[in-house]
C-alpha cells in the first residue's frame, strides 16, 4: 500500500485533471505526483498537531485516489485506453527487445536493492537518519546545526547530523522514506527503498508517452526508453537507494515534458503541472531551487513568446560568455586580483559562492566523453542539435525543453567552472551527480530533435497508450 497508493493516486488526480492525456504520460507522470502528495500529506498531519503514522496518510490518499478516479470516469466513461487497431500492431514487436532488456536489467537493479543494506554515504549521513528519527518519534523531530544542538537545553528532543549542512537540506526525500518506514513498520528493510527503482520506470513511461504525442514512431520511442535506462550512472542511483539526485532529475525533466505539452497543445493545465514540478525540484535538494527557477523562467517565456531572434540572441551571448569564461579558467592566473576572491552572498541558507575562474574544460570532457557514466548519450545530443540546426536552424530555439537544457547546463557550468565547487568537479564524484540532474532531460530534447526526420508513418498507433 505504501508503494502504489501514492502511484494511484497520483496517477487518478492527474487522469481527472487531464482526461485526454495518455495512459503512459499519467503513470509516468503520476508516480511522482503521488510522491510530493506523500510529503505534503506528512507535513500537513505534523502541522496539524496530529503525530506522524502511516494511517491518516494512508486514508487521505484514498480518498484522493477514489475521488479522483470518479472523476477521470465521469469525464471520459472510459478509464482504460482502447486496443490498437490491426494496422499497429506491427509496431508493438519493436517492444519485444525492450521488453526483454527491461526484465533482464530490472532483475540486477532489484537484486541489488533488495539484497545490499543502506550503503550509500549521502543516505546514511544526510537524508536516513532524519527519516529513522522521525519514525521512532512519530513526529517530525527537529534537526539543527551543531552549534544549536550544543545549545540545546538537555532533554530537548533535537538532533544534529554529522554533515551539519544537512539539517538545512530539503524534507523531501526523508519525507518519502518515512513513508515507506511507515508502511513496513520498520525503519531497517530493503524494501522499503522501492521508489528509487521506480522511479526511472516511472520516467521511461513518461518519456515514451510524451515522445509519442510529439509524433515520435514507436520504435524511436523505444529506443529512447533504452537510452535512458541503459546509462551506468541513474542505475547506480536506482540500486544505491538513498540518494536525492535521481529524484531532482526525474522531476526535472517530467516539468520540462510538461512545459512541452503546453507549448505544443495549448492546454494551461500542463503549466499546473509544470509548477507541481517546479515545487517536486525544490523539496529534493537545495540545487533543486535553481531547476524550480529554471522552470518558472521557461513558463514566463511561454507566456511571453519572446521572438526568435531575442532567443537566439540571448542564447547566442550566454554561451559565448560562458565558453569565453571556461576558455580563460584555463589560465587562473588571469583572474586573480588580490588574495581574496569575489564572493557571492545568497540569500537564507543557500550557501555563499567565491567566484573563481578554474580549468574545468579537461574535466568537463573526461566525464562526458571518456568516463563510462553516459554511454554515448553526449555525443548523440550533440549530433541530434547537429541535425536540428540543419534541418530547422534558429527554429529549434522554439522548444522549451531545448531551452530548459541550455539553462541547467549554464547552471552548472558556472557552479563548477566559475567558483570554489571546481574543488568537487576534480574528484569526478559530485560533478558527475549534478551531470545527473541534466541526463533525462538531455534524452528527451536528443529524441525529440530526431523525430522531425523519422515522422511516423500515417497508420501508426492511436490508441492513447
Amino acid at each position: 500500500m505504501a508503494l502504489l497508493l501514492p502511484w494511484m493516486a497520483g496517477a487518478a488526480l492527474l487522469g481527472a485533471f487531464l482526461p485526454a492525456a495518455r495512459l503512459t504520460i499519467l503513470l509516468g507522470q503520476g508516480f511522482m505526483v503521488g510522491q510530493v502528495l506523500v510529503v505534503l500529506v506528512l507535513l500537513a498531519v505534523h502541522a496539524l498537531g496530529l503525530g506522524v503514522s502511516f494511517l491518516p496518510g494512508a486514508v487521505a490518499l484514498t480518498v484522493v485516489a477514489f475521488a479522483s478516479a470518479v472523476t477521470w470516469w465521469a469525464r471520459t466513461n472510459r478509464v482504460m485506453p482502447s486496443w490498437p487497431g490491426r494496422s499497429a500492431g506491427w509496431h508493438l514487436l519493436w517492444l519485444i527487445p525492450l521488453t526483454w532488456f527491461l526484465f533482464e536489467r530490472g532483475t540486477v537493479l532489484a537484486g541489488e536493492l533488495a539484497l545490499r543494506p543502506l550503503y550509500a554515504w549521502d543516505a546514511w549521513m544526510n537524508w536516513a537518519p532524519k527519516a529513522v528519527v522521525w519514525f521512532n518519534h512519530a513526529t517530525l523531530t527537529p534537526f539543527v546545526s551543531p552549534a544549536d544542538w550544543l545549545q540545546a537545553a538537555p532533554g530537548e528532543p533535537v538532533y544534529t547530523l554529522g554533515n551539519w549542512r544537512a539539517a538545512e537540506y530539503p524534507p523531501g526525500v526523508p519525507l518519502i522514506l518515512l513513508w515507506m518506514m511507515l508502511g513496513a513498520g520498520s525503519a531497517d528493510h530493503t524494501l522499503i527503498y522501492l521508489p528509487w527503482f521506480l522511479l526511472p520506470v516511472s520516467l521511461a513511461l513518461a518519456l515514451w508517452g510524451h515522445l509519442r504525442n510529439r509524433s515520435a514512431a514507436p520504435w524511436l520511442a523505444a529506443l529512447a526508453v533504452y537510452a535512458w535506462l541503459s546509462q551506468p550512472l541513474p542505475g547506480i542511483h536506482a540500486a544505491l537507494a538513498g540518494y536525492a539526485d535521481l529524484w531532482l532529475a526525474v522531476a526535472f525533466c517530467l516539468g520540462a515534458m510538461a512545459l512541452d505539452e503546453w507549448q505544443s497543445t495549448g492546454c494551461v493545465r500542463y503549466a499546473a503541472l509544470a509548477l507541481v514540478m517546479a515545487l517536486a525540484c525544490s523539496l529534493f535538494k537545495i540545487p533543486g531551487l535553481a531547476m524550480a527557477g529554471i522552470l518558472l523562467v521557461a513558463a514566463v517565456i511561454l507566456v511571453a513568446r519572446p521572438s526568435i531572434r531575442v532567443l537566439a540572441t540571448a542564447t547566442i551571448i550566454v554561451a559565448a560568455c560562458l565558453v569565453a569564461g571556461l576558455i580563460a579558467g584555463m589560465w587562473p592566473g588571469l583572474w586573480v586580483q588580490g588574495d581574496t576572491p569575489t564572493e557571492l552572498g545568497l540569500p537564507g541558507t543557500l550557501p555563499t559562492l567565491r567566484i573563481e575562474p578554474s580549468p574545468l574544460l579537461p574535466y568537463l570532457w573526461e566525464s562526458l566523453f571518456v568516463q563510462a557514466n553516459w554511454h554515448l548519450l553526449w555525443l548523440l545530443v550533440l549530433g541530434s542539435l547537429g541535425l536540428g540546426l540543419v534541418d530547422r536552424g534558429s527554429a529549434i530555439l522554439r522548444s522549451i525543453p531545448l531551452l530548459v537544457l541550455f539553462a541547467g547546463s549554464g547552471f552548472l557550468l558556472f557552479v563548477f567552472g566559475f567558483t570554489h565547487y571546481f574543488n568537487q568537479a576534480v574528484n569526478g564524484v559530485t560533478f558527475n551527480r549534478a551531470i545527473l540532474f541534466l541526463a533525462p532531460i538531455a534524452v528527451y530534447v536528443a529524441f525529440g530533435q530526431l523525430v522531425p526526420w523519422f515522422q511516423r508513418s500515417p497508420d501508426s498507433d492511436e490508441s492513447g497508450a
